[in-house]
């Protein structure tokens, strides 16, 4: 499969990587010449320095022969041209995604819509951050969470407290002394930024982060009992004046929420009073000790969103000293969300291109991927398989299926029925299994899942 990006800025990168991890024939059309020879060193991809939106540039990209065209250039208006002339060019031959970053200022007439340019798929990436913030606030004890079959199935990422019962001991002594946990499947442990995939002898200790799966009812189950963090998230903070920002405070509203936005300029409160008739806007430094005092942090979710990412991560150190209940920190550069978590007193951390490059990527995985879910902090995911007749691991026990060493089969899916499975289980037709794996490996796990 042959697949053209445009754009070789943060988010195309990481989608470029993601797609050749998996074997796809990448090529990146970049106009920026300082970036080219960068590009080239650290993608396995033809790289083409030209303009998306000239006709000449898409033909030596070979735009005729792909099969996805994915629009993630900085400039909305590049990405709404480049996808109408490849659409012209290529037909109904080709599929086509574009990053659209002010939808509304294009689309809010109903008599214009993404499918006038020819664009098969638009990834909002406002709209993905404001989502992502308000599934933080309303499930306050986890920071990741992906559902499989119609929500049969669930995946949370928590966070170890010090209270946690079983800190250093070994698990397969925890499987022993309690009964709840085996009906629930660890599938990795985030520890100062090393994943590890656990086995009996592994051990759990306080601020790891792990991600487990099972039946949705016993996860929630499980999280309520360990894992709680025991905090009503009414009274929310927000800093920042951007256009996120004002999307967030209105649903928030909505929901019922207190809302105070700290922005550092005057004339932008003004504006942000006059549009959120339900929050109250600060003028000042969500760094600053006395408004943090003022403002009782510790009945708080400090949200920071500004467009400065220093000032956010200073600002989630300064909230949580000053006792905020959860801090969420939005980081604009992904590379740096690891390093983050890792040295941090900050609850989550996310970056809104990794959003983008994870709802980009479900565009390119249909095939017998029923769900794909990407993790923002680690360089992991979960994918669900539909088992049909075709597949090679039909009938053989799990524990003879030659997994890469950091993948791990997490439940199968069978009618109702959710199984945690041992290596003695077998895939049934008609099964449906959720693994997890590095993003590197899951190449090879693609292939192992075949069609014979």
């Amino acid at each position: 499969m042959n697949i053209v990006i445009a754009g070789g800025g943060d988010v195309g990168i990481k989608i470029a990587q993601k797609l050749i991890y998996e074997g796809y024939n990448v090529t990146l059309i970049e106009r920026e010449g300082n970036l080219i020879n960068m590009l080239k060193n650290k993608l396995d991809a033809m790289i083409i320095k030209g303009d998306a939106t000239d006709v000449a540039t898409l033909q030596r990209a070979d735009i005729l022969n792909a099969t996805l065209f994915i629009a993630v250039t900085s400039t909305d208006t590049d990405n709404l041209v480049a996808c109408s002339l490849v659409r012209r060019m290529c037909g109904s031959t080709i599929s086509i995604a574009s990053k659209i970053n002010e939808y509304n200022q294009f689309f809010s007439h109903k008599e214009v819509s993404p499918k006038d340019f020819g664009i098969d798929a638009t990834i909002t990436p406002w709209e993905l951050t404001v989502k992502k913030v308000i599934e933080l606030i309303h499930n306050p004890d986890i920071f990741e969470v992906a559902n499989y079959a119609g929500s049969m199935a669930q995946m949370v990422g928590v966070k170890v407290g010090k209270d946690f019962p079983y800190s250093s001991t070994p698990l397969f002594e925890v499987a022993l002394k309690d009964s709840m946990l085996t009906r629930i499947r660890l599938v990795a442990i985030q520890r100062e930024g090393d994943i590890i995939i656990p086995r009996g002898e592994s051990r759990i200790y306080p601020n790891d982060k792990l991600y487990f799966v099972g039946k949705t009812d016993v996860v929630k189950e499980v999280v309520k009992k360990y894992f709680s963090l025991n905090i009503s998230l009414d009274n929310i903070i927000i800093t920042g004046g951007n256009k996120k920002v004002v999307k967030l405070a209105k649903l928030l509203a909505k929901l019922k929420r207190t809302v105070t936005i700290i922005e550092e300029d005057k004339r932008r409160c003004r504006e942000l009073s006059a549009h959120l008739e339900d929050a109250l806007v600060i003028n000042g430094l969500a760094t600053d000790r006395n408004l943090l005092d003022e403002l009782k942090m510790e009945d708080s979710c400090v949200v920071n969103m500004s467009n400065d990412d220093e000032y956010n991560i200073l600002s989630s150190f300064m909230a949580k000293k000053y006792g905020a209940s959860k801090t969420i920190c939005m980081i604009k550069h992904s590379s740096i969300v690891s390093v983050i978590n890792n040295l941090a007193p900050i609850d989550t951390v996310f970056s809104p291109h990794a959003l983008t490059v994870g709802e980009t990527l479900k565009l390119t995985r249909k095939d017998d991927l029923f769900s794909v879910s990407p993790f923002t902090e680690i360089e992991a995911e979960t994918i669900g398989i539909n088992i049909t007749e075709e597949l090679s691991i039909l009938g053989i026990p799990l524990k003879s299926i030659p997994l890469p060493p950091k993948t791990i089969i997490g439940v199968i899916i069978r009618g109702e029925e959710v199984i945690i499975p041992t290596g003695e289980d077998t895939v049934m037709l008609g099964d449906r299994i959720v693994i997890f794996l590095l993003s590197s490996e899951i190449y090879e796990v693609k292939r192992m899942f075949s069609k014979r």
